[in-house]
């Protein structure tokens, strides 16, 4: 009798259920940036008129200043990097790495990646935010937990795995690399949808106009409809449609969008006055600059200076 009462509240219970499932819809997460194998993980400290030699490999390497300054050279290009700066070198960059008189803390994380969006952030300087360096400490103490090679040695090319690791040791460091490019990337867009030319094949005349671009917008030339028409060899009317369309901006909003992105380069290194880049990037006036950089950025000039920090990784 028992067993009959039971299977009977079973039955209505089972039926009651169908009645009110309900059918959810899972979503596929796409990996936009996926790292899934490192190189080498290091932490070096460079004494003055350190140099090391010239290399060549087909991965990426990421190099951070904790503290001092060092040169990197990278394809016979120089750039000075001061503490809480950065660089990305492309594969198969020639490219090494010397201190002048001066001495220099250095983190570098070598890796492959597939993604076209990183171009965005190679051979240029980048300044790191304290959230860019939370991620970074992350990476090279959890590589300590998960590594038993010393971080500071020079000739290091394969990194041994401890005996016993950590649960998750390796995905902790996969995914912090991955956050920390993800970061980067959108730092250095002040509008996402500018990645779109990182990211898709456009045609040869939309690619010629953002080689223009790309060439006045670090200088104190504007973008000229008339020249791109004439460089390109096709009407004004026909460069602007095709852009857009092919694009989703203007040219002009586009071209503004790249001087807002060389601004905050400018700002980050702490070299020039807000005047002084106004002048540079040939903006009419530094009040129409500000504006401007408040409307893409959501803070003024002054503010985003006071924002950068250069905390000490180790």
């Amino acid at each position: 009798g028992h067993f009959l009462v039971a299977h009977s509240y079973s039955f209505v219970y089972n039926i009651l259920m169908k009645d009110n499932q309900i059918n959810f819809t899972k979503q596929i997460l796409s990996n936009t940036i996926n790292i899934n194998a490192i190189y080498t993980i290091h932490y070096f400290k460079y004494g003055k008129n350190f140099k090391y030699k010239l290399e060549k490999h087909n991965f990426y390497e990421l190099v951070y200043i904790d503290s001092g300054n060092a040169i990197v050279v990278s394809n016979d290009k120089k750039y000075l990097l001061k503490q809480g700066e950065a660089f990305l070198h492309l594969p198969n960059d020639k490219h090494t790495i010397y201190t002048s008189n001066n001495f220099a803390n250095s983190a570098i994380i070598s890796f492959e990646n597939k993604n076209k969006a990183l171009a965005c952030i190679s051979n240029k300087i980048i300044n790191f935010t304290n959230d860019n360096k939370n991620l970074l400490y992350k990476i090279i103490n959890e590589a300590k937990l998960c590594y038993g090679d010393p971080l500071d040695d020079l000739d290091l090319t394969m990194m041994n795995k401890n005996d016993i690791i950590p649960f998750g040791s390796e995905q902790v460091i996969k995914n912090n690399i991955e956050l920390l490019l993800i970061s980067l990337v959108r730092q250095n867009m002040t509008d996402f949808n500018n990645i779109a030319p990182l990211l898709a094949n456009y045609s040869k005349l939309v690619e010629k106009i953002l080689d223009i671009l790309r060439e006045k917008a670090s200088s104190i030339n504007n973008v000229n409809l008339k020249e791109i028409s004439y460089d390109t060899g096709y009407s004004i009317s026909y460069i602007k449609t095709r852009f857009k369309k092919e694009v989703g901006k203007s040219i002009v909003q586009f071209f503004i969008d790249m001087k807002i992105d060389k601004a905050k380069q400018l700002l980050s290194h702490n070299d020039n006055s807000i005047n002084e880049i106004s002048d540079i990037l040939g903006f009419s006036s530094v009040q129409y600059f500000c504006r401007l950089f408040k409307q893409r950025t959501g803070m003024t000039p002054s503010n985003y200076i006071n924002s950068i920090k250069t905390d000490h990784l180790l």
